[in-house]
């Protein structure tokens, strides 16, 4: 995934451009807004991080400017300041200038994960294919999951959990196998969401495949994905539940 960091002061954002990187963006950074529209038609990102002020006009003005571009529509956007712009598109976000680099990174992986819901539900357009990094602390396994198959992405996803490791496969965006210490299936991704929430430190790495390099995996999963995540939560609500009462 791709973030575009706009500010008048780059110096300012290192934090910001650390904490992108970390989380498996590729991220690039322009001071003016003029060049910034330039960046977006010739490497148009995911998600664009715009401070108050820019060196060429106010990060509102430069908000109102994206958003006038029909070509953009997909693209979040990220205004750092103290008031928001008029009107704001419910994919976009205003947080406070003060706000820590983590919480922004956080809230641009819900407003990608959001945006790929829309254009999935709009169009069947083949995804794009890249792979994707991050940490669990930024997403959670669960919101990764469905992200994957709205998506309808094919490959295969690693999750490393202190000293384990856990290996699912889509198909189309159909989890179809699960590999997680010995257990398989269903049982495997049941332990591993429930692990995954209580170990935010773990990390993911998702690698496109052709549906053809799928082949020769076993099918241990036959739900859709979106009913074994929904069956998914409930079982886990019912653990809690049940562990909150001993």
């Amino acid at each position: 995934m791709k973030a575009l960091i706009v500010a008048a002061n780059l110096e300012s954002t290192r934090a910001l451009q650390q904490a992108f990187i970390q989380s498996g963006f590729e991220v690039q950074t322009e001071t003016s807004a003029l060049y910034a529209l330039t960046l977006l038609e010739r490497n148009r990102p995911d998600v664009v991080v715009s401070l108050a002020q820019l060196s060429d006009m106010s990060g509102a003005e430069f908000y109102e400017l994206v958003r006038s571009d029909d070509a953009l529509r997909f693209v979040a956007f990220i205004l750092l300041a103290s008031e928001a712009p008029a009107h704001v598109s419910r994919i976009d976000s205003v947080m406070p200038p003060a706000v820590i680099a983590g919480e922004v990174v956080r809230q641009a992986y819900q407003k990608v994960l959001e945006i790929t819901r829309q254009t999935y539900e709009a169009s069947s357009a083949a995804p794009i294919r890249e792979a994707i990094q991050g940490v669990l602390g930024d997403i959670s396994l669960f919101d990764l999951a469905q992200w994957l198959a709205r998506s309808s992405k094919t490959g295969r996803l690693v999750v490393h959990l202190e000293t384990q490791q856990a290996t699912l496969y889509f198909l189309k965006g159909q989890l179809i196998h699960a590999q997680f210490g010995d257990k398989s299936g269903e049982d495997a991704v049941l332990h591993l969401m429930i692990q995954a929430e209580s170990n935010r430190d773990g990390s993911f790495g998702f690698e496109p495949k052709d549906a053809s390099d799928l082949f020769m995996e076993p099918v241990t999963i036959h739900k859709s994905t979106d009913q074994l995540l929904l069956s998914l939560a409930v079982e886990i609500d019912h653990r809690q539940a049940g562990s909150s009462l001993n």
